[in-house]
């Protein structure tokens, strides 16, 4: 090969990387777009004898601790319970405590965003310490 035909390869191939690294980030870009709330947050305070209450696939709401701030927030999940890619096993702690399934090995780091959009408050003063004592 000569040096002519050696650096039109390698800018062909430059061009191909970049325009493939470019796409790859629009369809990322993509993909956040979807994760992003849909509906306007109600943020409520809540007790775990309301949150007991929803315990039902149509009235699915869970309680789990927040990474981060260490909180138990409430989550209305019913609209997500037919698009769970584990299917019923979100089902398992409706009404109650479903931290351990929320943050296990199962769930990519997209989930925590997705999960956002479910939140609908968190638990009561005092209520952390009343729920602690049942685990």
């Amino acid at each position: 090969m000569d040096f002519v035909t050696l650096v039109v390869v390698a800018v062909l191939a430059f061009v191909l990387v970049a325009v493939f690294i470019m796409r790859q980030k629009a369809e990322y870009g993509a993909q956040l777009q979807q994760l992003q709330p849909k509906k306007p947050k109600q943020f409520g305070i809540y007790t775990t004898e309301e949150v007991a209450k929803h315990n039902k696939p149509d009235d699915a709401w869970i309680i789990a601790q927040h990474k981060e701030t260490k909180e138990y927030r409430v989550y209305d999940i019913t609209e997500y319970v037919p698009e769970h890619p584990g299917g019923e096993s979100i089902l398992r702690n409706i009404g109650g405590d479903a931290t351990e399934g929320f943050h296990g090995p199962q769930h990519p780091v997209t989930t925590f965003l997705l999960a956002d959009e479910y939140c609908i408050g968190k638990l009561a003063e005092g209520e952390e310490v009343k729920f602690r004592s049942k685990r």
